[in-house]
């Protein structure tokens, strides 16, 4: 299939008959047909949803085949398409015939549904009651219909997206009538047409000026032309709650997002805070995690979480594995090499872009540690051309972002700066288009758990926010602690003095932990001064905390130092790494 030039996001389009491209319950008018074979010309799959039978949709539409992808008849008891046919929901009870005969209410039979006149719903109800049917009754305007309980044109429309390959969070769905509202729940962006009732124009994202299939036609030809679909409002994320207690609130698609910050501020947690809820939307959420912070969103239904201690599977097996009910994979590369971990992220991003401009999925990619790939692969990353939104990149190093990233974001979620110089505040004023003092006084004002949203849209450009409580755990580093293997360039050489190595060096923490309980009291006096651990753990996990805490252990050792205060500066240092590793 080829993608889609000027939907971008979108990969369907979900549209109702009776009302909506029909009017009087003809056949569409032959500007409709061409519109929606434009649609389709441009990489968009049409889905009919309708409450008719499909024989009768037949009867009035000849060439329905030739102009849809698949219909949805029967109010989402049918599925049809040229090449198949399934029954989605069980017939009605055939005693109900029966009962409305006696009753004198006239019906027709499809092959699941009964329908009738809303005239005669009264008499309808009664008889289901008196069966003790597990039925329910859907009205369409003048029309009455008795389907089987649970079935709806939303969950039709899930089944024929199903059956299409595609999430209902790329489908756009446009309607007129009562028995529509279900669909256009079920659609990422909910369309009414001019002449739609008033309880279906209440929940739609857009109200068409134009009625019928005229109002359809040219809402095709504008978003063919490059008309900008802004995000739904029903679909969003919850970062927080302001100083006031109102919700602080993201848009859940069409927009990139970075999460930045000095480290130790809870970066990874906030992201993580994002994937859960989108998660939980049901958007497909690719997170690559080089540390293993996020690996606690496994626990979510429908996230699965591959790496880590076993054997990582190659970048087009990661692409499967989303397309498994568009599900969302968490990449945990904390089990091999820093420059393993970089390769798979530059083969499997290189994929991700191109398979995400042919199915739509997945619909968000988190990148945490986002600096590891600064420089090789960020500047040639397609997905933050501003059609294609749905990054979320996490990194301590906002200033290293090239520039067409920085133009690509809608959203920075700013914490604690780490400086006077600190680029964050100057990112995050950018985006917010605010002066950098101002911002830098927001940061600085924000405590332990809060941060700033600066957004490029809306009223409130800056908004300070405590940030939220997570469903799952936020496993910060807990692999690259115990097991990680780093590349010989990154890992700690111990030295007795400048000039002597003592030949051993540490590939991860508890490495340095076991050497630090063993080694002579020379390697201590010549490392604390020049606090050489806490530069480590500082440059090369990002860990502000434990180097804190290192750097107040090293200080205990100067030139004089007796040996009972380098021994005391070894447990401290000890007891620093421990308490990092088994929190």
């Amino acid at each position: 299939m080829t993608a889609p030039t000027a939907l971008g996001y979108f990969r369907a389009v979900a549209i109702d008959f009776d009302g909506t491209i029909s009017e009087g319950g003809e056949a569409p008018r032959p500007e409709v047909v061409d519109a929606l074979a434009d649609a389709r010309a441009a990489g968009l799959r049409v889905a009919l949803v309708t409450g008719r039978i499909m024989e009768e949709l037949r009867q009035v539409w000849p060439s329905v085949g030739a102009s849809i992808d698949v219909v949805v008849a029967e109010n989402g008891s049918v599925l049809w398409a040229p090449d198949f046919h399934r029954l989605l929901a069980l017939p009605v009870d055939r005693r109900l015939d029966d009962a409305l005969d006696r009753a004198g209410v006239r019906f027709r039979r499809g092959e699941a549904l009964l329908a009738a006149s809303v005239a005669d719903e009264p008499a309808v109800v009664r008889c289901i009651r008196d069966l003790q049917l597990d039925c329910q009754t859907v009205a369409n305007r003048s029309e009455l219909m008795v389907l089987s309980a649970g079935v709806s044109k939303g969950s039709g429309l899930y089944r024929a997206l199903g059956h299409l390959g595609l999430s209902f969070h790329n489908a756009i769905a446009v309607g007129d009538a009562e028995n529509d509202l279900s669909l256009l729940e079920q659609s990422e962006l909910a369309v009414a047409v001019g002449n739609a009732v008033a309880p279906l124009k209440a929940v739609a994202d857009v109200l068409l000026d134009e009625a019928d299939g005229t109002g359809v036609a040219r809402f095709v030809d504008r978003v063919l032309g490059g008309q900008r679909l802004r995000p739904s409002p029903r679909w969003q994320v919850r970062l927080g709650a302001s100083p006031a207690g109102g919700d602080v609130m993201l848009p859940a698609s069409q927009v990139n997002v970075l999460v930045t910050g000095g480290t130790g501020q809870g970066k990874s947690y906030i992201a993580g805070l994002l994937a859960e809820q989108l998660i939980d939307l049901d958007y497909s959420v690719l997170v690559v995690d080089p540390e293993g912070d996020h690996v606690g969103l496994g626990r979510l239904p429908g996230a699965l979480v591959v790496g880590g201690d076993e054997v990582l599977p190659a970048p087009d097996a990661v692409l499967r594995l989303l397309h498994h009910r568009y599900a969302s994979v968490i990449v945990d590369l904390s089990g091999v090499a820093t420059s393993a971990g970089i390769q798979f992220q530059r083969d499997l991003l290189a994929r991700v872009e191109a398979h995400r401009r042919e199915t739509g999925l997945p619909h968000w990619v988190l990148v945490d540690e986002a600096d590891q790939l600064l420089g090789c692969m960020l500047p040639s990353l397609a997905g933050l051309e501003p059609a294609y939104k749905g990054y979320c990149l996490v990194t301590w190093r906002p200033d290293a972002l090239p520039p067409q990233t920085l133009a690509a974001l809608d959203v920075v979620v700013a914490t604690d700066p780490s400086g006077p110089d600190d680029h964050v505040a100057t990112l995050a004023a950018a985006v917010a288009e605010m002066p950098r003092f101002e911002m830098a006084k927001l940061l600085e004002a924000s405590a332990e758990g809060h941060a700033v949203l600066a957004r490029r849209t809306g009223r409130a450009r800056a908004s300070p926010f405590i940030v939220g409580l997570r469903a799952t755990p936020h496993l910060r580093h807990l692999h690259k602690y115990e097991h990680r293997p780093l590349d010989p360039g990154h890992c700690f050489h111990f030295r007795r003095n400048s000039d002597e190595l003592t030949g051993v060096l540490a590939a991860n923490l508890v490495q340095l932990e076991a050497e630090l309980t063993r080694c002579e009291d020379a390697v201590l006096r010549h490392h604390c001064p020049h606090h050489d651990f806490s530069r480590w753990v500082r440059d090369v996990f990002h860990d502000g905390e434990l180097a804190t805490r290192l750097h107040e252990a090293e200080a205990m050792v100067g030139d004089r130092s007796t040996a009972v205060a380098v021994e005391q500066a070894r447990l401290e240092l000890i007891a620093a790494i421990q308490d990092r590793v088994l929190r």
